[in-house]
């Protein structure tokens, strides 16, 4: 069972998706970056690597996001925040990375200030002013 493991991590390491074909069936995904010493461990020890992959606790390879469909970037209000047009890191698989997109992309006045300015309007809003002033 460990030379199992230890295969499926060489793969994952490698960044090899190795998925389950029903009944007895491997697919390894890309398998032209596998060392040929590696694909020949993994015929040798198949019967293996199929009850560990059986297993949901010893699964080795995270689910995919059903947010953005295992993209890792989403166009959806949600992600995007209608900040911009295109997709974005997603905000529930690369909520770190989400995070730091929406930091570089703060708006730097609030939504009122903005949407005057769009309409050709001069200076602040009464809000804004007045934290201008408390400054």
């Amino acid at each position: 069972m460990s030379q199992a493991l230890e295969i499926l991590n060489a793969l994952k390491g490698i960044g090899v998706i190795v998925r389950v074909i029903p009944p007895d069936s491997l697919e390894l995904e890309p398998a032209s970056v596998i060392p040929p010493d590696l694909l020949s461990r993994v015929r040798e020890r198949k019967p293996e690597i199929l009850e560990v992959l059986a297993r949901p606790s010893m699964a080795v390879q995270p689910a995919k996001c059903a947010h953005c469909d295992g993209t890792g970037e989403c166009d959806c209000p949600a992600c995007n925040l209608r900040r911009v047009s295109g997709p974005v890191p997603c905000c529930m698989c690369r909520w770190e990375d989400h995070r730091f997109w929406l930091a570089a992309t703060r708006p730097r006045e609030c939504w009122f200030c903005e949407e005057r300015r769009l309409h050709g309007e001069p200076g602040l809003c009464p809000d804004c002013e007045a934290k201008m002033v408390r400054q």
